[in-house]
């Protein structure tokens, strides 16, 4: 039970990082003021230190089972040796 409701936190907290960096997308199309600016980046900071605390709820399997930087690194591995001339 308790194992459960700490995957739930850490996923829930893990979600809630992506939808206050979707934020970024909107920001430069609100009016807003330098101070507001002032205090929408330091919330983004602190919602980094937010994903990882949910990253260690979850469990090293579960965030191993949706990394994807791996694949990305192997694709650009691809595409460079694909794009070399010889």
């Amino acid at each position: 039970m308790k194992r459960k409701f700490q995957r739930i936190l850490g996923v829930s907290l893990i979600l809630l990082t992506w939808i206050i960096w979707g934020v970024i997308f909107i920001l430069p199309f609100l009016k807003l003021t330098l101070k507001q600016y002032a205090v929408i980046y330091p919330v983004l900071i602190v919602s980094t230190s937010i994903f990882w605390v949910g990253a260690a709820l979850v469990g090293k399997e579960l965030v191993q089972k949706y990394n994807l930087l791996p694949k990305i690194k192997q694709w650009f591995k691809r595409a460079v040796s694909t794009g070399k001339k010889g």
